[in-house]
């Protein structure tokens, strides 16, 4: 009985240890899934990769601001980190370049920023109030004075 017992831990032990095992450090740098959903109105962009963290943008929705004239923009995304220590992205890493002008991001509005481990993902919008006439700009992730990536990006109108 206690041969069968140990037996039976030591298989359990190495068929988990064989699922958590999955290794995702071979991704790519660029991870390309560009495709416009037309029932959705959704567009994918590209998934990169800045200093071990992949860097996905996700839904933009738009609503009509308080401010006359304006809308308020939020943008979905997802981080995920590859580095060997803890990291942190915020919301104000971000900017949006759209003409001759650069908005930040908006400072009441309910922004990601966090610090997460090796290996776990973050998720969050950030939120930025533009004027409704911008439809197309670039969101530019900006940590300090460079420029480290950025993205093309489809404004949609209000909902």
């Amino acid at each position: 009985m206690k041969k069968w017992m140990i037996a039976t831990m030591a298989i359990t032990a190495l068929l988990f240890a064989g699922a958590c095992g999955n290794d995702t450090t071979d991704q790519p740098k660029e991870t390309k899934t560009s495709t416009t959903k037309e029932d959705t109105n959704v567009t994918e962009h590209v998934t990169k990769t800045v200093n071990n963290i992949d860097m996905k943008v996700g839904t933009i929705k738009t609503t009509e601001s308080t401010k006359k004239d304006t809308n308020m923009v939020s943008i979905a995304m997802t981080f995920v980190n590859h580095d060997n220590a803890p990291v942190g992205v915020g919301a104000a890493d971000f900017k949006i370049k759209a003409g001759d002008k650069t908005y930040t991001v908006y400072p009441q509005g309910n922004n990601f920023g966090d610090e997460f481990k090796p290996g776990e993902t973050l998720k969050g919008n950030a939120y930025f109030e533009l004027p409704n006439t911008i439809t197309k700009g670039t969101l530019v992730y900006q940590p300090l004075k460079k420029e480290e990536a950025s993205w093309s990006i489809e404004i949609p109108a209000a909902k």
